[in-house]
């Protein structure tokens, strides 16, 4: 570390602050500092520097109280020529601190120790300064010194700010008072670990006669943007706050010169040609470069020695605000041609102003301590470029009549936006040249090539690089003072700038320019520090003309008024075209503005060159100027305060909300808007002109009146006068075409707006209004309609109730009664196009029920998602693809569509050239209901009516009505999204298909005949504007579903059952009595006998036997067994009769012949069990 020794300034003092000293076996890290002369040679020691360490009671006994570090940072000031500043950052428990030697009265004095925590570091830099208070007595100002303590101490201290970083500033005239200094500032950081303090600079940048603090936070973690990484290293800029008020305060006031209020940080730029990491110690290290460009500020640098590629230094520029800009010249290993690569570049900066070759600019020096170099850099002198644009008489003097101009459209014709019908050009001479900012004579001889950028009406960010600071010349224009005023009388000012920026209009432009997006990568050159400013021109209407010059040596002549001899620069001197797209749109009372940026060819110096007079450069910061142009007339002298009248009348149709326009209406319609402006005053009124701005998808300026009146796409002008003299009046008329057909931007209303605007400079008195807004409402006439069918529209219900939901595994066991809901929306409107609306089904997913149950029974369980059959218009060339821009509200959807996955049966598909909807998340529209009716418990039921005459006028037959919006069924809205409606697509129609849930009708709808079912359908535009339905904003249609109840009804219950039961068994029983009697009079209960027949020879077997034998022959076969086998055939049968003899004839009944068996048989008579009659069987027995 080393300090010039401003009483000696042949002399410089080193510090050594790693100097060791054994003291009774014991090292101690003292430190020290030397005095070395001219030739760095003979030091001489200052014993009271090493001296603070051994003095330090028990530090025989601690490490780290013997290791010190004094001349870490070391420090001269010529008010106190004979103390010396040092600082010790690792003194007793590395607190650190700041010692102050007197090198004439040998005497020191040492900062006090008191609340400083271990680990501060305090005296890890430093700085003196006597322009920081002002004395509290006498006019002799005070010294003081600042130390920085960057480090993190170790402690249990629970302060907020301890480990942020602390600058301590002390007095030093208290060095004589015998105790150890305290401070009288104290400035902590605002981030933990930031090493806030790790660099101190006091210098005057605004040069305000105090000196600001300048602070380095090379770990101070900067936001990272979007996407990107936290950067880290910060400067903080403090300015003095005594030049704020008018008298300055001492240190005793309390009062506080440097604060957070009005601080600056300072950062690494995102863009430039060396690219500082995110770890590069930016703020590691500050250095005075006292006022290298000679522009009266003082100018600093900021080293990051940790940056990528081995370094970078960013040198500054101060500034008349205090504010500092982006670096006026980045310094980085890359551009300094070594012999060696170097390593740790900026990581001592120094020389604090010294010029080293004598040519009158401060020098700089660069250590880098990695790589054992040190840098000198030699500071080129400063040259001053101008261009100057003049007409061809050498004069800089519109002429007022523009229109006396050459005609140049058709040269004109390739420029981009608006002109008029007739271009008008001004031919100039441009030329350039230079001069030496130090007064210093040139050579005529010398030229330097420069490229040179022009731009007409210039954006600020673009002329001045994003600089603090305002050149002279921009700023006479702004401020300009008037020669006179307007009197009391309250002015407006019409000012055209702002109106033509925001409508991208170009009054004038170049011949031959281009466009700004073009020649955007060329651009980038023409500024030299922030390149990113160079995108303000993208914002700003107007192109680029490039333009290459050769700068001559030209003295400076502001003392002297100076018409340029043109003649003397023919040689380099060339033609600029100024184009003025229309001269009614041309402000006549203010300078026509050409921005300038040039980039100069200089010669680079080499290492070995001697006179840097040779090598000179153009300020960073001077590289753009500001051409101005006046016009002749009076008004661009003084201030013309003309007086206007300002009238509006306008036409338009209107309804009962006001204006209106009727999009989709096939009628003409128009809207007119005109202005009558009178100058009233004495003064003529420049460019008085009617703009109005207007949507230009609904409006179209109407053709007939004439060409040049769209200045923009969205922006009509018509010029009143240019100028409009004193006592004329004027009017103007604009009309638009309302767009009919189809609105492709949505708006609810829009807004003709209308200004009257005169030239920029002039303040106008109006009487009336000078601007106008007619605010239109826009609405859509459409006629829309909405259709529905169900199929079947009948359906009948019977059977028993079924088990219930889990039971069902198929669609047919829900119901019967399969349905498929259509609805259909046409746009009957020819020539209408809707951009998007929505179809909200009302779909009756259950039935009210208990209203105190969050669900109720199912009655149309919806099968399917629905489907679509939409028109689709085909393409030539391009494949038909059966698809749909329907998207129907997937939420809804999901709860409805088959909740318990029953099989569906797929081959019951509605139409054939349906497809499925899309599916996705549609919202209700803002103006459809959100809810439903509350729920009623109760069903509504009256009587059908219309019974037939033959029906049962007895049987009681009930109907009721159910709906989503008489609170007996619970419904989902179903919303969908349409696209675009028009007639020429055709319908859309949307199918359903679902099945009636049987046995919701049958548990409770069992009581009624009759249950209608009533579908509701809802279209709604979703549009911003107002939609003309006649009397409604919505079509909405609802269709009927009849259900009728199929059950059998069960049979009628006599009022006397009881009495109509015994009356039944007693008449039963007595029937039944008389029917006994009856039978038992005729003998019906007298049991009957029946006699044997007596046995027959087998001889007489032919012949019949008489009653007496047979009785004889049943009686003798009694005892004989009786077999019987009735329907098995049997061998041996012949011919015989069969005969049946009545009991009380006693003859036969029947005789026949019979055939006898060839064997004997044994023939049996019996009795019947009803006793009536007896048969004789003649059977055979083997």
């Amino acid at each position: 570390m080393s300090s010039l020794d401003y009483k000696n300034p042949e002399n410089v003092t080193v510090c050594a602050p790693k100097l060791t000293r054994s003291i009774v076996q014991s090292d101690y890290v003292t430190g020290g500092c030397f005095q070395l002369d001219a030739n760095l040679q003979d030091p001489k020691a200052f014993q009271s520097s090493m001296s603070f360490c051994q003095d330090i009671p028990e530090a025989a006994k601690s490490i780290d109280l013997r290791h010190c570090t004094i001349g870490a940072t070391v420090g001269h000031h010529p008010r106190s020529p004979n103390s010396l500043f040092m600082g010790g950052p690792y003194f007793y428990y590395a607190k650190g601190m700041g010692a102050i030697l007197d090198t004439k009265k040998f005497s020191r004095t040492q900062t006090s120790r008191e609340n400083i925590p271990p680990n501060t570091l305090l005296g890890s830099a430093l700085d003196v300064s006597d322009r920081i208070f002002a004395p509290q007595y006498g006019p002799d100002p005070q010294v003081y010194v600042a130390y920085g303590g960057p480090g993190v101490p170790v402690t249990a201290n629970e302060a907020k700010d301890v480990g942020t970083g602390i600058v301590l500033i002390y007095h030093s005239s208290d060095v004589d008072s015998g105790t150890d200094l305290n401070p009288v500032i104290q400035i902590n950081g605002n981030q933990f670990a930031s090493r806030f303090g790790h660099a101190v600079l006091l210098v005057d940048i605004n040069n305000d006669g105090w000196e600001d603090l300048i602070v380095g936070a090379p770990y101070q973690e900067i936001e990272a943007v979007a996407g990107g990484q936290p950067q880290y290293g910060a400067v903080f800029v403090f300015i003095n706050r005594q030049g704020q008020f008018p008298q300055p305060f001492s240190h005793h006031s309390g009062f506080e010169p440097f604060t957070y209020e009005n601080h600056q940080m300072l950062f690494p730029p995102d863009k430039q040609e060396c690219e500082a990491d995110s770890l590069s110690g930016y703020g590691a290290t500050l250095a005075e470069l006292g006022d290298i460009n000679h522009d009266g500020f003082q100018d600093f640098a900021v080293g990051a020695p940790y940056a990528t590629g081995g370094g970078m230094v960013f040198v500054y520029h101060g500034s008349r605000t205090g504010r500092i800009g982006l670096p006026a010249q980045v310094i980085c290993t890359p551009k300094l041609a070594t012999n060696v690569p170097l390593r740790g570049l900026g990581f001592a900066v120094g020389l604090k102003g010294l010029d080293l070759d004598g040519n009158g600019y401060a020098d700089l020096a660069l250590g880098a301590p990695l790589s054992d170099s040190v840098v000198v850099l030699r500071t080129r002198p400063i040259i001053k470029f101008k261009v100057h644009l003049v007409l061809n008489d050498g004069s800089t003097r519109i002429p007022r009549n523009l229109d006396s101009l050459p005609d140049c459209t058709a040269e004109a014709s390739n420029l981009p936006g608006y002109m008029a019908p007739k271009v008008r050009c001004l031919n100039t001479k441009i030329f350039m040249t230079y001069t030496s900012v130090d007064g210093k004579p040139c050579k005529p001889d010398v030229r330097y090539r420069a490229t040179v950028l022009l731009k007409s009406d210039p954006p600020t960010p673009w002329l001045h690089e994003l600089w603090e600071e305002m050149p002279a010349e921009r700023e006479e224009i702004t401020t300009r003072p008037k020669d006179s005023t307007c009197g009391s009388h309250d002015f407006v000012s019409l000012a055209s700038g702002t109106l033509f920026h925001d409508l991208s209009i170009v009054p004038v432009s170049f011949i031959g320019e281009r466009s700004v997006k073009d020649y955007a990568d060329q651009a980038d050159r023409f500024f030299t520090v922030n390149r990113s400013a160079s995108s303000a021109a993208l914002n700003s209407p107007g192109g680029y003309l490039p333009i290459d010059l050769e700068a001559t040596c030209r003295e400076r002549m502001e003392d002297r008024s100076y018409k340029y001899p043109v003649e003397l620069d023919q040689g380099t001197a060339k033609t600029v075209r100024i184009v003025f797209r229309d001269t009614k749109l041309v402000d006549q009372t203010s300078p026509v503005q050409i921005g300038v940026r040039w980039v100069a060819d200089l010669p680079v110096p080499y290492p070995a060159a001697g006179d840097m007079d040779q090598f000179p450069i153009s300020n960073p910061r001077e590289n753009s100027q500001l051409i101005k142009l006046n016009f002749d007339n009076d008004c661009t002298v003084r201030t013309c305060c003309p007086r206007l009248a300002v009238t509006y009348e306008v036409e338009v149709s209107r309804d009962k909300h006001g204006p209106v326009v009727y999009v989709g209406d096939d009628k003409a319609q128009t809207i007119t808007v005109q202005a009558t402006v009178t100058n009233i005053g004495a003064d003529p009124a420049f460019m008085t002109s009617l703009v109005s701005t207007y949507p230009p998808t609904l409006l179209e300026l109407d053709p007939t009146l004439g060409p040049g009146l769209n200045v923009a796409p969205n922006a009509a002008s018509c010029s009143l006068a240019n100028p409009l003299i004193p006592g004329e009046s004027q009017k103007c008329l604009l009309r638009w075409l309302v767009v009919a057909h189809q609105l492709t931007v949505q708006m609810a209303q829009f807004s003709v707006n209308s200004t009257i605007i005169t030239g920029a400079a002039s303040p106008v008195e109006v009487h009336g209004s000078p601007t106008h807004e007619l605010r239109v409402n826009v609405k859509m006439v459409v006629n829309v309609s909405v259709t529905g069918t169900v199929e079947p529209n009948t359906v009948y219900f019977s059977g028993n109730a079924s088990d219930g939901i889990k039971s069902i595994s198929a669609e047919n066991q829900i119901g019967d009664s399969r349905l498929l809901i259509k609805f259909t929306v046409r746009n009957l409107r020819n020539h209408s196009l809707i951009p998007a609306s929505r179809l909200i089904v009302d779909w009756p997913y259950e039935i009210a029920g208990d209203i105190k149950e969050s669900h109720g029974k199912y009655l149309l369980y919806l099968l399917d998602n629905p489907s679509v059959v939409q028109h689709q218009f085909s393409i030539p060339g391009e494949k038909e693809t059966n698809m749909t821009s329907v998207i129907c509200d997937s939420q809804a959807l999901k709860r409805l569509v088959n909740p318990h996955n029953y099989r569906i049966f797929k081959f019951l598909r509605p139409s054939s050239d349906s497809v499925p909807v899309n599916l996705g998340r549609v919202d209700l529209p803002s103006s459809h209901p959100s809810t439903y009716p509350p729920l009623s418990p109760n069903k509504m039921s009256q009587e059908v009516p219309g019974r037939s005459e033959y029906s049962d006028k007895q049987q009681k037959r009930l109907m009721t009505t159910v709906s989503c919006y008489n609170g007996q069924l619970r419904c989902v809205p179903i919303t969908c999204d349409l696209g675009k409606l028009s007639h020429k697509a055709g319908p859309i129609t949307l199918e359903f298909v679902a099945r009636l849930w049987d046995n919701t009708m049958r548990q409770d709808f069992k009581e009624f005949f009759l249950t209608k079912l009533r579908l509701s359908a809802t279209w709604r535009a979703d549009v911003k504007y107002g939609i003309d339905l006649g009397d409604a904003d919505h079509t909405q249609e609802t269709i009927e579903l009849s259900i009728f109840n199929n059950l059998e009804p069960k049979p009628i219950v006599p009022k006397y059952t009881a009495l109509y039961i015994a009356l039944a068994v007693f008449g039963g029983a007595l029937v039944l009595a008389i029917i006994v009697i009856i039978l038992k009079k005729a003998g019906f209960f007298k049991r009957k006998r029946f006699l044997r027949k007596p046995k027959q020879d087998s001889t007489d077997a032919s012949k019949p036997l008489n009653p007496a034998a047979a009785k004889s022959t049943a009686t003798s076969a009694s005892t004989t067994q009786y077999s019987r086998q009735p329907n098995v055939p049997t061998r041996g049968y012949q011919a015989g009769t069969m005969s049946m003899t009545s009991p009380q004839a006693g003859g036969p009944l029947e005789e026949g012949p019979v055939t006898q068996p060839a064997v004997s048989a044994n023939i049996f008579t019996f009795e019947e069990p009803s006793g009536h009659f007896a048969r004789r069987v003649e059977s055979a027995a083997y």
